[in-house]
């Protein structure tokens, strides 16, 4: 078996500068963050329940490249690192095998599909970005659409006038994304190291490229375009651990200190009052220290799109885990 037919996908850098296989510290950890917070978005795109479930993405160093790999065995990375809520995910996907008649398919071969249909999302977003010259900044009017085979197609003109032909959900995928996506990744491009995003699909390797002369299409520097937390991802339901600033009825929302960021939150359901007996003591009408916040990550804007930079968190449930502290700030109304 070729090595290569053990993977669905990967990202690369390859060229001059990485051909022993090596990337300095900094760049590496770069990469990898890059990479796991562009296939994590694009994976809650694809399977929005993979959003409680933790991975680790495995990496394979060889001669002439640097690689970061997903095996065809991911089920097993995902039950390795993903606990009980990895375990719950397989059962609720066999159930759905079973009852949609598909089962004989095998539940790991449909999370490979996810992990390979986010990958083929991540290259036309790559292409879409390539053949307009910009990633953010784009206006599109009188877009034609056509149907093929049951699929919606958009055909995007360029400054040229030339067309690309898109399915419609890429296209979606494309408008919605936040700027600064590709960034971490991006940087790391220079002359003699290029960026590939590959896929292996019905035996056939496909491969997007971004060189240095096409960087600064996905490379966004404007501090002031940074996403705040970019690890939390929209739609992505999480636990955070952190301290509670205030808790303010009127507008039924609490602070929430979580990684040196105040994060504006409220609850899924219902308002604050119902959680204060989480969020306060009883004895000395203190906040608890530190707590376990349980939710779901929301980033949409203004205009209904889910690029907010700083993101909130819909919670639905709150769990002290330390002993009150006196000094703590008293409950706001």
């Amino acid at each position: 078996m070729n090595m290569d037919e053990k993977y669905i996908g990967y990202l690369k850098y390859s060229g001059k500068s990485v051909e022993d296989g090596f990337l300095d510290i900094r760049k590496s950890a770069e990469a990898l963050l890059g990479f796991d917070v562009i296939l994590r978005y694009f994976l809650l795109k694809e399977d929005p329940s993979l959003s409680k479930i933790e991975f680790e993405i495995p990496i394979r160093i060889r001669k002439g490249s640097w690689e970061a790999l997903i095996p065809k065995t991911i089920e097993a990375w995902i039950l390795t690192g993903g606990g009980l809520a990895a375990t719950t995910y397989l059962t609720a996907l066999a159930k759905k095998a079973a009852t949609d008649g598909f089962f004989e398919t095998g539940i790991a071969k449909d999370i490979k599909k996810t992990f390979q249909n986010a990958i083929i999302a991540i290259q036309w977003i790559i292409k879409i970005a390539k053949h307009i010259g910009s990633f953010v900044n784009h206006k599109f009017e009188n877009l034609k659409v056509e149907k093929e085979s049951n699929k919606l197609y958009v055909l995007i003109p360029n400054k040229k006038n030339k067309l690309i032909k898109v399915q419609k959900k890429y296209y979606d995928l494309f408008i919605n994304c936040p700027g600064s996506l590709f960034s971490k990744n991006a940087n790391i491009i220079e002359n003699d190291r290029i960026l590939k995003f590959g896929v292996f699909k019905n035996g056939v390797k496909r491969i997007v490229t971004i060189s240095e002369n096409e960087k600064q299409i996905f490379y966004n520097n404007d501090e002031n375009n940074d996403i705040v937390l970019p690890e939390l991802i929209h739609g992505q339901f999480v636990e955070l651990e952190g301290e509670i600033t205030r808790a303010t009825e009127n507008t039924n929302t609490i602070g929430f200190r979580y990684k040196d960021h105040i994060l504006v939150c409220k609850p899924k359901y219902g308002i604050i009052a119902k959680f204060k007996e989480s969020i306060i003591s009883n004895d000395n009408n203190h906040f608890f220290p530190k707590v376990l916040l349980k939710g779901q990550v929301d980033r949409t804007n203004k205009n209904g799109d889910f690029k907010e930079k700083k993101p909130q968190i819909l919670f639905f449930e709150i769990i002290p885990l330390k002993s009150e502290n006196q000094n703590a700030n008293t409950f706001l109304t």
